[in-house]
């Protein structure tokens, strides 16, 4: 009798592996807006999506304490939460463009880009300085797209980087749709782990909330 469970368990154990390897053999597409600012990321997966950023807004503590029981209102306190914030100072654009066409790079033969758009209109409060940055950008997009077109299977592309020298900002937005096999995303995760974790610690940082009893 005892073979007889173990022989169940191992099959099931066999089934859950296989299902989970045939997870992994799934095309899985990321759906990506962003225009001055606000960006959302959307993961699909057949016919899953599954909104990843921005995430969803926690309860506010007034409508917690709305749905309590009466008797703990007055003996719950307010804990402190970590926060999240980007460090802009410690983004080193040269880095971040090295690690990502190397990513992408490493990605050929299994990454579909079904859809890229980008639009930028350079503007800041000095005329030079928007031609400086008009001339950096024009040199990294012939630099970046013809990698992209060499690399990729791309469908749907535009990159259009222009200036304004009267604006005192710049707008900019962006559409893209790209997917790929999580099987090979896992195994490029996991060899360059170490690089991702230490930009991830640089980039992002924590803030103890500040809470009021």
């Amino acid at each position: 009798m005892l073979w007889l469970i173990l022989l169940v368990l191992l099959c099931l154990l066999a089934a859950a592996l296989l299902l989970f390897a045939l997870a992994l053999t799934v095309r899985t597409g990321i759906e990506t807006y962003g225009a001055n600012g606000a960006v959302s990321v959307e993961l699909r997966y057949g016919p899953l999506r599954i909104p990843l950023w921005p995430p969803p807004k926690a309860q506010s503590r007034e409508q917690a304490a709305e749905g309590a029981p009466p008797e703990r209102k007055a003996r719950k306190k307010a804990k402190p939460r970590r926060k999240y914030r980007f460090d802009r100072a410690a983004l080193d654009i040269g880095e971040l463009l090295e690690l990502a066409l190397r990513l992408l790079d490493e990605l050929a033969g299994t990454l579909r880009i079904s859809r890229l758009r980008v639009r930028v209109v350079i503007g800041t409060d000095n005329a030079a300085k928007t031609g400086i940055l008009l001339g950096q950008s024009a040199a990294l997009t012939g630099m970046i797209v013809p990698f992209l077109e060499n690399t990729f299977e791309m469908k749907d592309y535009r990159v259009d980087v222009d200036a304004d020298f009267n604006a005192a900002h710049t707008e900019w937005a962006f559409s893209a749709f790209c997917s790929m096999r999580p099987v090979r995303l896992l195994f490029l995760l996991l060899r360059h782990a170490k690089e991702l974790f230490g930009l991830y610690k640089k980039l992002i940082k924590k803030e103890e909330a500040i809470t009021h009893e």
